[in-house]
């Protein structure tokens, strides 16, 4: 116990330590991207392989292009994501990022977040027949596991609503095709993705703007990085064009609402 202790002591001094230390951006630097081990194209995916890819990893890789960086990318499962990057502080980055998602984990933490890199519509996906009826319907919403949706966090709390997790976006849409779940709470472009192609059930499952739903806005963030993420923002600013063309090329805002 004492051994397991001291550990957890040293990593965290460990980050304290890298974050106090700052970060070289000159031509040539290597950093460190935690990412999402996730399926969740269009937006960003993490394939068998271990290999990060979609629009984020075009956007990212564009950046550092012009920058003479290399983003060195670390896929992990979302919950030992997060304690890498806030508790353990072994990572440059995370992306994606939000202040508001997982405060409680976040203790006031002095974080450096980019500009949005992407804004996309997280919401109740439905049967077709289901399409329009009221909130207090819903007795079963499912999320990914490491997701949190807090558009229902009163009927959550209240027990008016019980949530159930999948390891996996697929496993998610499945088990609400199959009427296992009333709703599954997930990111409408990437449930329109999937449905489309992985699923080969376009249609099976609907976006319901009637129910609580949120944009939700995608940034990069840093503990140490804050040049380059004062260097990325210009990019975000003068690559507009070339960032639009990039979401019209993977489709992203088409399924329920309008990316950025």
């Amino acid at each position: 116990m004492l051994t397991k202790l001291l550990l957890c002591a040293s990593l965290a001094l460990t980050g304290v330590l890298a974050a106090a230390q700052g970060c070289e951006a000159v031509r040539g630097s290597t950093f460190t991207v935690g990412v999402e081990k996730l399926q969740y194209l269009p937006l960003h995916t993490v394939d068998g392989n271990n290999h990060f890819g979609g629009f984020a990893r075009d956007v990212l890789d564009a950046f550092a292009a012009d920058h003479g960086y290399t983003f060195d990318y670390i896929p992990l499962p979302i919950n030992r994501l997060y304690a890498r990057f806030l508790t353990e502080r072994t990572l440059d980055f995370k992306y994606p990022d939000n202040p508001q998602w997982r405060e409680e984990l976040r203790g006031g933490a002095q974080l450096s977040y980019s500009s949005v890199v992407v804004s996309t519509e997280e919401g109740a996906m439905v049967l077709p027949h289901k399409l329009g009826k009221p909130l207090s319907s819903l007795k079963t919403l499912g999320t990914v596991l490491g997701f949190t949706p807090w558009p229902y966090k009163a009927a959550i709390d209240s027990r008016a609503l019980k949530v159930s997790t999948s390891n996996t976006t697929d496993g998610l849409l499945r088990l609400a095709m199959m009427g296992n779940l009333d709703a599954a709470y997930v990111n409408v472009d990437v449930a329109g993705y999937m449905l489309a192609g992985a699923l080969k059930a376009p249609g099976a499952l609907v976006f319901d703007p009637g129910l609580p739903h949120a944009r939700s806005d995608f940034r990069l963030a840093t503990w140490r990085c804050k040049e380059v993420v004062e260097q990325f923002n210009r990019f975000l600013q003068r690559e507009q064009g070339r960032l639009q063309q990039l979401r019209a090329s993977y489709r992203i805002g088409e399924a329920g609402g309008n990316g950025r």
